[in-house]
């Protein structure tokens, strides 16, 4: 990303600035995104694709971004992609949506890999490849993507498009989902360290309901102290901004492991 860029971005997010610095700095953005700069283009692109910061636009968000991603962008790859697969109707086009996902994984984007590995589970917008599936999680897996570590786990107890190996790899990627922060991983392993051998389907649900329990249980807790309060939503927001970093949506909660473009300002 240019100095100008950062600097404009910068600006943008900054609550502290008056509103009319943080729209002249949106505005020299989007100069700049015309001008070709293609992380100007990724910033302003899920701006417009967002709403809130700019009136929403899919249409606009969806030029933008392929102006980016056609420049190797690989963060502007993966949200077209998703842009694509989205329900927005001035927008769907499955087929694109892949086509860009597979780009922006071949660029090194994890997060395009876990999604495509979910793609090819799916049935929906792919036919269902459990091989293929099991490719692009691994490589989503092997750089420390925690959704795609838990789910090769979760193929591999079930012998869906890989080798079934209940003791063995299965654990060791539960193992590593769990050192990343998944929830659902712990309870996996336990299970299976008791030697339980209920049907995969079986024990996949019951893994949920030990899990939500342990929420409620967490929930009645008793409230901690205010510097850990604290602690917790600067963490939260982080994760939230680094979701966004890649082009997803606030609501989106496929694991972010990036961070550097969202632009949180109100036009």
């Amino acid at each position: 990303m240019s100095y100008a860029c950062q600097d404009l971005q910068s600006v943008a997010n900054d609550e502290s600035y008056p509103l009319e610095e943080r729209d002249e700095a949106a505005e020299q953005l989007e100069q700049l995104a015309d001008a070709g700069d293609a992380h100007a283009q990724y910033i302003i692109g899920t701006a417009y694709r967002d709403g809130g910061l700019l009136i929403p636009d899919t249409v606009k968000a969806q030029k933008l971004l392929e102006r980016a991603a056609e420049q190797d962008l690989d963060v502007a790859q993966y949200a077209l992609g998703k842009l694509y697969l989205s329900d927005d109707a001035d927008v769907h086009d499955p087929a694109k949506g892949i086509y860009w996902l597979k780009r922006s994984a071949d660029n090194g984007n994890d997060f395009a890999a876990y999604r495509l590995g979910k793609e090819y589970l799916s049935d929906k917008n792919v036919p269902k490849d459990a091989s293929t599936a099991a490719e692009y999680l691994r490589q989503a897996a092997n750089n420390g993507n925690a959704y795609a570590q838990y789910l090769l786990g979760k193929l591999t107890l079930m012998g869906e498009g890989v080798p079934k190996d209940m003791d063995a790899a299965a654990y060791e990627w539960f193992a590593a989902a769990r050192d990343n922060g998944h929830a659902y991983a712990e309870f996996f392993m336990k299970r299976m360290e008791r030697g339980e051998q209920e049907p995969p389907s079986v024990l996949l649900s019951a893994t949920r309901l030990l899990y939500h329990m342990g929420n409620i249980f967490r929930d009645n807790a008793p409230a901690p102290a205010a510097n850990g309060v604290q602690i917790d939503r600067k963490r939260l927001a982080r994760l939230r901004q680094k979701r966004v970093a890649l082009g997803h949506k606030p609501d989106d909660h496929e694991l972010e492991q990036q961070q550097g473009y969202s632009m949180q300002m109100h036009m």
